[in-house]
């Protein structure tokens, strides 16, 4: 009964966290991503989208953390699309990283 209570709680997380997305209400995003992954380390739509919602409040360290996790996970449970967009956004944070630390010396 709990382990049916978590699924459905980190379901209605998960919706509300893409809705929150569309919205960009980036902090709801992350909050609700957050719980998800707290119940389930290894959610790739939730790290995913926390680290688009990462971007969104530049808080560009923690966007590249789940990036990185998404990237380090097996490609096949992962799959191409998200691969390819978590290889995309690494490029940009790195580089904004990169512009950010250059402009602060």
């Amino acid at each position: 009964r709990g382990e049916e209570q978590s699924d459905l709680s980190m379901k209605a997380h998960s919706n509300r966290a893409a809705c929150y997305k569309q919205i960009s209400n980036f902090d709801g995003v992350i909050e609700d991503c957050t719980a998800v992954l707290e119940v389930d380390p290894e959610n790739v739509k939730a790290l995913v989208r926390r680290a688009q919602a990462f971007e969104g409040v530049e808080r560009y360290r923690f966007a590249l953390q789940d990036v990185k996790t998404v990237l380090n996970m097996p490609y096949a449970s992962v799959g191409k699309t998200n691969v390819d967009m978590c290889n995309m956004m690494q490029h940009r944070l790195n580089r904004t990283v990169q512009q950010l630390k250059a402009s602060n010396v």
